[in-house]
């Protein structure tokens, strides 16, 4: 019967392939960097509408959420797909095509994934499944969107759900421990003053530098692997004044939530050995990602290995930061794999293989439907 099934699923998507390419080309069309996901949003709800799946909305999140005949179902899965994109400040997006490759900032993230769900509901409604799920789109993946879509989206229905996967990713590249984070941004104040008159006053920039200096010099494990970074600093006057004020970003990841825990607990006690009568350090918190416990056990795994497997390809697990974090943290089983292979993410040059996205989907549709 899977056999069977299989077939009647690779034959729809090939027949259906220049469709999912006219969704994809939509979805990359309408921008919506995190927080600005709003006409993306309605975008989708329309489209999901007029499918026939009357009963989707969207919640305060923003989330668009389409329940899959789950009335009166004890355990289901949820399967959800980020809308957000890094790229501010753009007006307008136009995919292009060279050979086998579509370029186009978001095309692989997530437009591929968010493409490949809503093809996904179509298939559903025109092969007359009813496997329970919900299916989501989400806000708030990105950067400081701090898994906004991800949180609102297990709170609702944590309890219920059998597992959780974010479409999100590279299509040979399976996500299943979670990469947690905090981030800051360190807010360092002097007096300042003339260079020339007011020299021997404390300058922020000196003191920041120094902060930085003690960061770097933090030795952090490579297993359980742990990192840290400063990625922005800004202030001072001219050249000519001693800076008062100095602001810089500090990032801090981790897959273990105890060495996440203590480097945050180093980098702030050098934030305090730095603070005095003459030099004040605040600290103002951006975001924190959660960690997961380690690698869970659970039949989702088995079943990716397995659909590769049947097609001679091997399956890499690895950690990152996703939607499946929240989950993941909560000990619910979830994972995070895309539709798509290509180069550039979170670039203007992002690229994508066409050839990559019908096996893509292929193996998508082979999950969900346990194929």
């Amino acid at each position: 019967m899977n056999e069977i099934m299989r077939q009647i699923v690779n034959d729809y998507i090939e027949k259906h392939m220049p469709d999912y390419l006219r969704t994809l080309y939509d979805v990359i069309s309408i921008v919506s960097p995190t927080g600005s996901e709003q006409k993306k949003a309605a975008w989708i709800l329309d489209q999901v509408h007029a499918m026939g799946f009357a009963e989707a909305y969207q919640d305060e999140a923003g989330n668009v959420i389409v329940p899959h005949y789950i009335d009166g179902v004890e355990k289901f899965p949820l399967y959800t797909a980020h809308m957000d994109t890094v790229f501010a400040g753009i007006d307008a997006i136009t995919p292009e095509i060279e050979g086998n490759t579509l370029k186009a900032p978001s095309c692989g993230d997530n437009s591929s994934d968010v493409a490949a769900l809503l093809f996904l509901l179509q298939m559903l409604k025109d092969l007359k499944q009813k496997t329970p799920a919900v299916f989501a789109f989400n806000v708030g993946e990105e950067g400081l969107g701090n898994l906004k879509g991800s949180k609102a989206l297990t709170d609702a229905f944590g309890d219920k759900l059998s597992y959780f996967v974010a479409v999100d990713g590279n299509n040979d590249r399976f996500v299943n421990l979670a990469v947690g984070s905090h981030r800051y941004a360190v807010h360092v104040v002097t007096a300042g003053g003339h260079s020339y008159a007011a020299f021997g006053n404390a300058n922020a920039i000196n003191e920041a530098a120094a902060i930085i200096r003690d960061f770097y010099a933090l030795q952090v494990p490579k297993d359980p692997r742990t990192t840290y970074n400063v990625g922005t600093i800004q202030g001072g006057t001219s050249i000519n004044s001693i800076a008062a004020e100095v602001e810089f970003t500090v990032d801090m990841r981790s897959v273990s939530r105890t060495e996440l825990e203590k480097l945050d607990a180093a980098f702030h006690q050098i934030l305090q050995a730095h603070t005095s009568d003459k030099v004040q350090v605040e600290t103002l918190l951006l975001g924190k990602r959660p960690c997961s416990d380690g690698v869970q056990h659970h039949e989702i795994y088995d079943r990716i290995r397995r659909i590769r497997k049947r097609e001679g390809l091997d399956t890499a697990f690895s950690a990152s930061s996703t939607d499946a974090n929240i989950p993941l943290s909560r000990g619910i089983p979830a994972m995070a794999f895309g539709i798509s292979t290509g180069r550039g993410v979170h670039t203007v040059q992002e690229e994508l293989d066409l050839d990559s996205l019908e096996p893509g989907l292929k193996q998508l549709a082979a999950f969900v439907f346990d194929l």
